[in-house]
């Protein structure tokens, strides 16, 4: 890899991790994940590598810094930054989007979740959602689900993953699936 590939790889990985941070516990709050009035802050990264028919590899690395609040017990509303940053046999590129979401807190066990969200983003940059043909448009507006299992590590922090499916709408329709990760905090 260039170096400016691992320079967006290093800026991608610090936005997460200071995203992250101030979402280990902080006190206040009380009772269990998805009461009314709790305000989530958690960050969703994904990535893939992968190998086209075309001839061109490619792979990229997306982070998505989020709050979400409770309006309701379990069901939430949120909105989210996020960054993507696509690198292959060319340049690396990337992409800024803001989006918003509904989800919906449903308690397995003790200690262990799964939330499940709907959001709309809209991307303004280049090569945007990963395709298997490499294509992107110069803005996409993306619909997702994702369901994230999330064991709650300790009291107002929680590790999860689960499947992701993004359609990408732009020039032409796209469509990813694969596995997500999250990390975040709650008070």
């Amino acid at each position: 890899m260039k170096a400016n590939q691992w320079q967006a790889m290093a800026v991608a990985a610090g936005l997460m991790v200071a995203s992250t941070a101030s979402a280990q516990e902080t006190g206040g709050g009380s009772g269990s994940f998805g009461n009314a009035g709790q305000i989530v802050v958690s960050s969703d990264a994904f990535g893939n590598l992968g190998y086209t028919t075309e001839g061109a590899g490619y792979g990229y690395f997306h982070i998505a810094p989020s709050a979400d609040y409770f309006l309701k017990e379990n069901l939430s509303v949120g909105a989210n930054v996020q960054l993507r940053v696509l690198f292959g046999e060319g340049d690396t590129v990337a992409a800024f989007g803001i989006g918003g979401r509904v989800g919906y807190n449903i308690a397995l066990a003790e200690k262990i979740s799964v939330w499940p969200k709907a959001g709309v983003t809209l991307f303004v940059g280049d090569d945007i959602i990963a395709t298997q043909d490499g294509t992107g448009a110069a803005s996409t507006v993306i619909l997702d689900g994702y369901a994230p299992f999330l064991y709650h590590v300790t009291s107002h922090f929680f590790i999860g993953a689960g499947p992701r499916l993004a359609i990408g709408l732009g020039d032409d329709v796209d469509v990813t699936f694969g596995v997500a990760t999250t990390l975040g905090g709650y008070f």
